[in-house]
């Protein structure tokens, strides 16, 4: 029997994926046993098949399923950049150092980006939801359920910190002021994504969402350069202490702007694909 981890573990992969394999590996890991170290491989080995999806062939499906990974992927490396950029505010205010006005001008100007690309998301989001009014799929989109519990917590998060402390159960208080949010954002990051794939969005609707993810990706890039630029400044002008905290916060930058390039590169040559093109009135 597989524990609820690792069948949520299993589940992660995307589903052109599992079509493939998903009957293989879960008897591989009902023969091995779903271990700590198991759950965590198959987690990373779901984040690698996102990132760099394995497609049977160049037929009209599976460029379909690279652009509908592409759209996926985009969508949580800019909220994941978004989410950084209060972070290099906060560094910027608290750091005593002079911030050279280049520094301040980039974080301005990837700020900017990223809520032009919001605009764009917001765009692609009304192509899907009039999509779906047509077809009536309105199922696809119960994954955004899971936003409703998550989502008190990250407005009464400052009301808890107030009264959080170091007795037990203010610091429990204090642990569910910082631990609902980062869940809500987590969710939020993760949910639209699945919509998106269990929507299945024609390839019509899918190319509109392939190419527009470049300039996401182009945004999520220029906060990834904003955060180095941030971090060199941290780590030449203060301590060991600093460097603690920004480098793995500058690994993270720049692993979603690679992966971000690297998906909309990948999802806007399915989208432009001409060999055999994809027929855009119909589903493929």
């Amino acid at each position: 029997m597989i524990n609820m981890a690792g069948r949520l573990a299993l589940r992660a992969y995307p589903p052109s994926f599992r079509e493939r394999y998903g009957a293989e590996l879960e008897a591989l890991v009902e023969d091995t046993g779903a271990g700590p170290s198991v759950v965590a491989d198959l987690f990373t080995g779901a984040l690698k098949a996102w990132l760099r999806p394995v497609m049977p062939d160049e037929s009209a499906e599976g460029r379909r399923r690279r652009m509908q990974a592409s759209v996926a992927t985009i969508w949580v490396t800019w909220c994941a950049a978004l989410y950084t950029l209060p972070i290099l505010h906060f560094i910027l205010s608290e750091e005593p150092w002079p911030t050279p006005d280049l520094v301040r001008g980039l974080l301005d100007v990837a700020q900017y980006a990223m809520y032009g690309a919001g605009l764009v998301l917001l765009v692609g989001a009304l192509a899907l939801l009039l999509e779906t009014s047509r077809t009536g799929s309105w199922a696809a989109w119960r994954p955004l359920v899971a936003l409703i519990p998550t989502l008190p917590t990250w407005v009464i998060a400052p009301l808890l910190l107030m009264f959080a402390s170091i007795d037990p159960f203010s610091y429990w208080v204090g642990a569910l002021a910082v631990l609902g949010p980062a869940a809500f954002l987590i969710t939020a990051a993760v949910t639209p994504a699945v919509v998106v794939t269990r929507c299945q969005p024609s390839a019509k609707v899918l190319r509109l969402l392939a190419l527009s993810g470049v300039a996401v990706a182009l945004a999520v890039t220029m906060t990834g350069v904003a955060c180095v630029a941030v971090v060199t400044g941290v780590i030449m002008n203060t301590g060991d202490a600093a460097q603690l905290v920004t480098m793995p916060m500058l690994a993270v930058t720049v692993a979603i702007s690679v992966a971000a390039l690297v998906s909309s590169g990948r999802g806007a040559r399915a989208a432009l694909h001409r060999e055999h093109p994809v027929d855009l009135g119909v589903d493929v």
